[in-house]
């Protein structure tokens, strides 16, 4: 197109044609150094597809954005972004939990509002205080009844709906990262500001996006909230979806762009498929539930489950060398000065806490491993007794510090077992080091028992209203033989309408066997956070279900609340969901017998029907045997009950019986088979007693030595040759809760095929796992103490030639 022209005239007349450049528009560059950031073209065509006669939308390509690279080896901003990147992961929710944990104490002990008001002794800057306080608690807790009142109430004029506490966290910021819609809403409408940030620098829509509270997003970015604010990192609330995700989608379908951000993986890896992707974002959504359900019920730092952790580079893996364990090479061995053994005992034991990371899990075992191939191979046999012992002296006295630490216990019951694994497998240090290596044994039964010991003390506090207690299907109207309800009968109770939407709150909090599943799951998560050998895993899972078998059985029936077929029938619907929990957390150990390439031993699956059948065969004879009086054969269908219910003893149905709570209109139990039940039980205490008899004559015998102790299970009087496995029939009428099971380590064969690249040497980046090496960073801790470094890095790549 021609430029415009302008026509004048001259002193002559006649006109003269002038050219005028046209002016450029504003959004071109005018110069090499301008350069404005690109428009977003993003519009759609409508092209109509006769084949499938449907339309279909295309877009138009986005133009790619310039670059934004600081190429300088001298940047600034590189240490500080490395710095706050720690800041900015999940453990801040730490942080947050600790906080609100403090406001459900201090909501035990606080005042009203009202009384606060009434007051008169209390000045004005404490009652502002109080009822400042007041108002974060609410917050936190969700209590959003009590926050309108402290708002909208006479507190108004003294409270500060922007302040933050000691914390530095406004009330706003509470209620967005723990999900409290109407406190949210609450507080909006009293005007608070949605832009405050925390001590991190963290506004309450960066917190709902990072927690999912998808309408407490949508409900800031709809009153106006800021989505280009950054973080100490730099990054804004947009940041945090991944894409997607859930909330991505949803905030998309509202009509908020966040774009796809919030992914470190490569562009261009085709590889990386959308199923893969997705199964992924779900696996890491449900470790990270897991972290948080853990945190709350083992009572230990999200820190010490892995919130913070990052996966580390496949490469870093790649770079490590062959371990040479038949010989003790200059750069396998880790050179320590005596002087300085106890400043070093001191990093990777006193003062270690739980690591996650993959290299950094087994430093304490590596580093003691290390050390004592350099005190056997190059220094001398007393250095290598030193280090063994001070290092045992410290391990007990660090688990017996944090006994009641799940995360300490299963951290050192890993590096216990690994470090045992090191010593087998290196052949010079396995004569060397034998009475040490039964001391790690020793350890790890005494760690193995802490841990069992804290999750039964755990669930003990709950196992009896989520089990026992909890009514599934309610059965009101039932009465009793002997019982009488005239004072305390309830009204008659219209059924509730059946409903898809989740039950409120206050249902939510009651105990179910959910809480009890809930701390198997913590549990079990540990272990398999911090490696925990899967023969052990077993086994501690199995003396779990042995102890709530146990203690089921011997409240049932010791309790003549429970001695009842309705509500044998409801436990036994709890119990159900006991075993749904093992079937579907199924571990199965890696233990190999006699050469075999399959493993064996018992599974998850087959310790809970174990030891759980007793408690499940006495509810079972508790919904049957009322109706054996129908029978025309009554004996002949008690033996068929007594074939279905092994586990029981004569005694055990006896005493249910005669403690049982018969339903108005129920038939007990016949005489004749009552009868029948005791002289099974004489017979039972004969056959006991004179298999006792003929131990004791065999173990006074000329040829033996007295024995000191029966076990438990020698005291079996049947059923020992019909369930090798499984427990026989005692005498005693209660079963024992302390008892513990038979405790076998991983053998040899199982810890080098755990341990290693397993048969055939196929798994070979689980070998260059578990080979000892101590990580940079903590050789650089090792490096640093006030007297002077006693390690350094040509000590440890040249070690001692002096032999």
């Amino acid at each position: 197109m021609d430029s415009p022209s302008r026509f004048s005239e001259d002193t002559n007349g006649f006109q003269e044609e002038t050219y005028t450049p046209r002016r450029l528009p504003s959004d071109l560059p005018k110069s090499l150094d301008d350069r404005q950031p690109l428009r977003n073209l993003g519009g759609e065509t409508e092209m109509y597809d006769a084949w499938q006669g449907q339309s279909q939308f295309l877009t138009t390509p986005m133009p790619a954005q310039p670059l934004a690279f600081n190429l300088s080896l001298n940047d600034p901003t590189y240490d500080e972004e490395t710095t706050h990147s720690i800041e900015d992961s999940d453990s801040r929710l730490m942080e947050m939990l600790a906080a609100q944990a403090a406001h459900r104490e201090d909501e035990a002990t606080a005042s009203d509002e009202e009384a606060i008001l009434a007051d008169k002794l209390l000045p004005d800057k404490e009652k502002k205080a109080l009822l400042q306080r007041s108002l974060q608690m609410a917050a936190s807790n969700g209590d959003a009844e009590r926050v309108r009142k402290v708002l909208q109430g006479k507190a108004k004029s003294f409270i500060d709906v922007n302040a933050a506490d000691e914390e530095g966290r406004a009330p706003i910021i509470y209620a967005s990262c723990f999900g409290h819609e109407d406190v949210v809403l609450a507080l909006i409408k009293a005007g608070a500001d949605l832009d405050k940030k925390d001590r991190n620098q963290w506004t309450a829509l960066m917190w709902a996006m990072t927690n999912r509270h998808k309408g407490i997003a949508k409900m800031l970015l709809d009153h106006g909230a800021s989505s280009t604010i950054k973080s100490s990192t730099g990054r804004t609330a947009f940041d945090f979806p991944a894409p997607n995700s859930e909330i991505s989608d949803f905030l998309h379908q509202n009509g908020y762009h966040i774009g796809d951000v919030g992914t470190e993986e490569d562009f261009y890896d085709n590889g990386f498929s959308q199923d893969k992707f997705e199964q992924e974002m779900e696996e890491n959504e449900m470790r990270r539930r897991m972290m948080m359900e853990s945190s709350m019920n083992l009572e230990v730092d999200l820190s010490s489950l892995g919130m913070d952790e990052r996966p580390e580079s496949p490469d870093e893996l790649e770079e490590q060398q062959d371990f040479i364990w038949d010989r003790c090479l200059n750069d396998q061995m880790f050179v320590f000065q005596e002087s300085e053994l106890g400043r070093i005992l001191d990093i990777i034991i006193t003062e270690m806490t739980p690591q996650r990371s993959p290299s950094q899990k087994p430093v304490p075992a590596n580093i003691l491993f290390l050390g004592a191939r350099y005190a056997h191979y190059h220094a001398s046999p007393d250095l290598l007794a030193t280090l063994l012992v001070s290092a045992m002296d410290k391990i007990n006295s660090k688990v017996e510090n944090h006994q009641w630490d799940m995360t300490v216990l299963a951290f050192w019951i890993s590096n216990a077992t690994l470090l045992l694994h090191y010593l087998k497998k290196d052949t010079g240090l396995l004569e060397a080091t034998t009475e040490f290596q039964l001391q790690l044994v020793e350890l790890i039964n005494e760690i193995f028992i802490l841990i069992i010991r804290d999750a039964e003390r755990r669930m003990d506090k709950v196992l009896d209203v989520a089990i026992l207690a909890h009514e599934t299907i309610p059965f009101d109207d039932l009465e009793f033989v002997g019982e009488w309800k005239l004072f305390n009968k309830k009204k008659a109770q219209t059924p509730e309408p059946i409903s898809y939407k989740p039950p409120p709150p206050n249902r939510r909090t009651q105990p179910s066997p959910r809480n009890v599943t809930s701390l198997l799951s913590s549990t079990l998560f540990v272990l398999d956070l911090y490696d925990i050998h899967s023969v052990i895993t077993a086994q501690i899972l199995a003396q779990l279900f042995y102890w709530i078998g146990a203690e089921l059985f011997n409240h049932v029936l010791s309790t003549r609340t429970y001695l009842a077929r309705t509500k044998a029938m409801q436990i036994r619907m709890n119990i159900s969901v006991l075993e749904d929990w093992a079937r579907t957390n199924i571990r199965v150990p890696e233990h190999y017998e006699n050469g075999s390439l399959s493993t064996s031993g018992e599974s998850t699956v087959d310790a809970a029907r174990k030891h759980f059948t007793p408690v499940i065969q006495l509810l079972q004879w508790l919904q049957c045997f009322s109706s054996l009086g129908e029978k025309q054969d009554i004996i002949g269908a008690l033996e068929d009950t007594l074939a279905q219910i092994p586990r029981l003893g004569p005694q055990h149905l006896l005493y249910a019986v005669s403690h049982y709570r018969y339903e108005k209109g129920e038939k007990g139990l016949p005489k004749e088979a009552r009868r029948h039940l005791t002289n099974l039980q004489a017979d039972m205490k004969k056959r006991a007693q004179q298999i006792r008899q003929s131990r004791n004559r065999i173990s006074l015998g000329p040829d033996s030595e007295p024995r000191s102790s029966v076990s438990a299970e020698d005291d079996a009087s049947t059923g020992a040759e019909q369930h090798e496995e499984e427990d026989p029939v005692s005498d005693s009428l209660l079963m024992d809760p302390a008892h513990m099971l038979q405790f076998s380590l991983p053998t040899t064969v199982d810890m080098r095929i755990t341990y290693g690249a397993g048969y055939g040497g196929v798994n070979r980046e689980r070998e260059k796992k578990y080979i000892p090496t101590v990580p940079p960073e903590f050789l650089a801790k090792l490096d640093l103490s006030a007297g002077g470094p006693s390690l350094k890095a040509q000590d440890w790549v040249n070690g001692n030639d002096d032999d």
